[in-house]
């Protein structure tokens, strides 16, 4: 199942700024959840769509919520009550 393209939009644009801001490049995190180099381009660019799998390893490995990189939250964390 894939996400919307608005969806793969913001997770893209949330997974780059994510990776600027921890200092690491695309191969590291392609690597870290088990895609090569150049898939993680292309879904980056667009060019190639993120599957639920890739979202919810990446938010494993940048220690995010899916619902900041779904663009549902602006919080990277669930909020606690």
């Amino acid at each position: 199942m894939s996400l919307v393209i608005s969806e793969q939009r913001v997770i893209a644009r949330r997974v780059r700024g994510l990776l600027m801001a921890n200092h690491l490049t695309q191969r590291e995190l392609a690597e870290s959840i088990g895609m090569s180099e150049q898939a993680m381009s292309n879904k980056l660019r667009g060019l190639k769509n993120f599957t639920l799998r890739d979202v919810s390893r990446m938010s494993s490995y940048l220690d995010v919520s899916l619902d900041y990189l779904t663009g549902n939250s602006d919080y990277t964390k669930p909020l606690e009550v």
